[in-house]
């Protein structure tokens, strides 16, 4: 694995932003590295380093023809806007990006022939759960949800999960259903229905072990995915999955249940794969 790739993948976000500030003063005009930087400036710290990100993002937009830097940029701008609490900013942008039936991903569907077409149609099922995941996320948190509400939106991640990873192999989504399984057990919690929350407590533990400590790349083998490859996972932060699950469960939110001999158990299930 090279250096840059490499410190991607670790969520090495300060080492990331140095490889790219040297490689910008060298290519000051490479719309890439200015891309890449955005990026890597946005994971170290999105608020500080509001002003650099947008410049970078505006100069994209400004000088490259590149669909996809000026797509992603828009998305950095949104989200860079929005944490710095300019929305009349983040809406001007977000109306900038195309509308979802006529991005390229949609229209190659029916562009292409063949296996090529079938192959390209299996991408989108992917997008699409990691679409329906994002949604139902942003629903129970914007929406403020009830615990019972978030259950049930919860649970309709659960049933797509289901069809589209018959056999149990979510691949890089892994770690999707295991943050989702997390956010149903802190929902039971709030209910008081104790066994059902170590249920999804288990369930996440196992999801998190699992993708910490699959291949870093693979295939999906469900029907409906069948050899779509994934990997080249890229984070922003160096914990991994079951460091940043133990870390809860160690926390505030699972103290009263601290000397609970199951949430020990998951604990010490973790503690092998956990990095933080």
């Amino acid at each position: 694995m090279n250096t840059r790739k490499r410190i991607w993948s670790e969520g090495k976000s300060k080492e990331r932003v140095e490889l790219l500030r040297k490689a910008k003063e060298e290519f000051p005009n490479e719309m890439t590295i200015l891309y890449d930087l955005m990026y890597a400036l946005s994971a170290e710290n999105e608020k500080e380093n509001a002003e650099e990100i947008i410049s970078f993002g505006e100069r994209i937009l400004d000088e490259s023809t590149d669909d996809s830097l000026r797509s992603g940029a828009i998305q950095c701008l949104c989200y860079t806007n929005v944490a710095i609490n300019n929305k009349e900013q983040a809406i001007k942008y977000a109306n900038m990006g195309g509308n979802y039936h006529t991005t390229r991903y949609s229209l190659l569907c029916r562009v292409l022939d063949g296996e090529e077409a079938v192959k390209h149609c299996k991408d989108m099922l992917l997008i699409s759960f990691d679409s329906i995941f994002q949604y139902v996320s942003i629903m129970t948190w914007k929406g403020k949800f009830s615990a019972s509400d978030e259950i049930r939106a919860r649970n309709f991640i659960c049933k797509f999960s289901e069809l589209l990873f018959e056999d149990g192999n979510c691949g890089f989504y892994t770690c999707r259903m295991s943050e989702n399984y997390r956010m149903m057990a802190r929902a039971y919690k709030a209910l008081g229905k104790t066994e059902e929350m170590f249920e999804c407590l288990e369930k996440a533990a196992d999801l998190s072990i699992k993708f910490d400590t699959m291949d870093a790349e693979g295939e999906y083998t469900a029907f409906m995915i069948k050899g779509v490859k994934f990997g080249g996972c890229y984070k922003d932060h160096t914990a991994n999955d079951s460091g940043l699950l133990a870390k809860e469960l160690k926390g505030k939110r699972y103290s009263d249940f601290e000397d609970d001999p199951r949430l020990n158990a998951i604990i010490e299930k973790l503690a092998p794969i956990a990095t933080l």
